[in-house]
């Protein structure tokens, strides 16, 4: 049995406040005698118990630790044609994925408002991936004005202060200097179905930055990781870099530095990876545009 960080620490807080509130009406009701204070510990040590082993014992779910552990379940995958990037995703998907959102991150996760705001400024900021077209997952890249990527990087605003009016429209990326990789989320990560895509997400988010960002102003990707898991696999492509001093919503923020060479090789190298899902939507829509 695998559970989420939010389901394990909200599981833990029932358990623990029923344990302790038993423990202190079974002392109080037994007039403090000694076999009733007995009980009570027992019961506050059983608590104790099972609080720790659902916190510290039973796995959570989480991305895979690296390419390395679903390498043999992509090539043995025989179902990439039915593996697609949706993109631009229409309202059902934002729908899906803000239930999703917050599903995973919880009250971490921007408001739907928020997330609204942000598609009507620039739709081509979200990136969905379906299997038989039901959403398995999804990333968002929000290109950021400069003076709030500063503000942002020095801790003095988060994710959850960014607006529209922060945002550059999907016509004005090229003035991007910085990105922020704002989430990836993929569901039922604890099966191999699940770590497979969550493997063609991050494939699909460094060929969305080569594609999109190819010839543009962009420096830097940044991007606040919300687990140790998700911290680690994230470093496997991106040369990431703690940035920032103490910042206004605790969390910590990395940044890589976007190296298009580092982006293409990879691209080239892993060609058969990219052959296994449909991403043919990034280039309709680059072709589009020129």
């Amino acid at each position: 049995m695998r559970l989420d960080d939010r389901i394990k620490k909200y599981t833990a807080i029932f358990i623990g406040a029923v344990g302790l509130l038993s423990s202190i009406v079974t002392t109080l009701t037994a007039s403090f005698n000694k076999n009733s204070v007995l009980l009570g510990v027992i019961l506050l040590l059983v608590t104790a118990l099972i609080v720790f082993i659902i916190l510290y014992l039973i796995p959570k779910e989480s991305l895979p630790s690296g390419i390395e552990t679903v390498a043999d379940a992509i090539n043995n995958n025989n179902t990439s044609k039915n593996i697609k990037i949706i993109f631009p995703c229409d309202i059902g998907y934002y729908r899906a994925v803000n239930k999703l959102a917050k599903e995973k991150f919880g009250k971490n996760s921007a408001s739907t408002s928020a997330a609204n705001d942000w598609q009507k400024k620039n739709e081509y900021i979200l990136t969905c991936l379906t299997d038989n077209n039901l959403l398995v997952g999804y990333f968002d890249i929000l290109p950021l004005k400069p003076d709030f990527a500063q503000r942002f990087i020095s801790g003095e605003v988060g994710e959850k202060d960014i607006r529209a009016e922060h945002l550059f429209s999907f016509h004005e990326l090229k003035k991007a200097e910085y990105v922020y990789f704002a989430g990836i989320a993929v569901k039922n990560t604890n099966v191999g179905a699940g770590c497979i895509h969550a493997t063609y997400l991050i494939y699909a988010a460094i060929l969305y930055l080569k594609t999109f960002y190819s010839g543009s102003n962009l420096k830097q990707i940044l991007t606040i990781p919300t687990s140790d898991e998700g911290l680690a696999i994230t470093k496997k492509f991106f040369s990431l870099e703690r940035e920032g001093g103490l910042r206004k919503d605790g969390q910590d923020l990395y940044s890589s530095p976007f190296n298009l060479l580092e982006f293409t090789q990879l691209i080239s190298e892993k060609k058969d990876i990219y052959k296994r899902f449909d991403a043919s939507a990034y280039r309709t829509l680059l072709k589009e545009f020129h």
